[in-house]
């Protein structure tokens, strides 16, 4: 098996997987990803064809997970502040999206005057 077609499978696998264990079917997963169904049951067969790096972002950005989640790849080294702030947005993010937009640049603001504060 070539290598294209074996992280293509990895790929298809890892996102029926994360997808499942939300509870969320190809439909529910492809809105949220903005991508079309068809292209999201394609891309879960794993019949060998890559998909492209753009569709990869929208999944895992609807998924609220790392590329290289996805990708089964060795993950980036990151800061802890970064890892916590990761962390934060998983548990926390639709909670933010949902609000309106008036109260989510107040959340930003406080967010990045607390970086400010524990920088000193």
């Amino acid at each position: 098996m070539s290598d294209k077609i074996a992280q293509a499978q990895t790929i298809s696998k890892n996102i029926k997987e994360m997808r499942e264990s939300r509870g969320w079917n190809q439909a529910r997963l492809a809105q949220e990803a903005g991508i079309t169904a068809a292209a999201l049951s394609m891309i879960e067969k794993g019949d060998g064809r890559m998909p492209t790096i753009v569709l990869l972002r929208k999944i895992a950005s609807a998924l609220k997970v790392q590329l290289n989640e996805i990708t089964g790849e060795e993950p980036a080294m990151v800061s802890e502040t970064e890892e916590r702030s990761r962390e934060f947005y998983r548990k926390w993010g639709d909670v933010i999206d949902g609000l309106p937009p008036d109260d989510q640049a107040r959340l930003k603001d406080m967010a990045e005057r607390l970086k400010e504060i524990t920088k000193k």
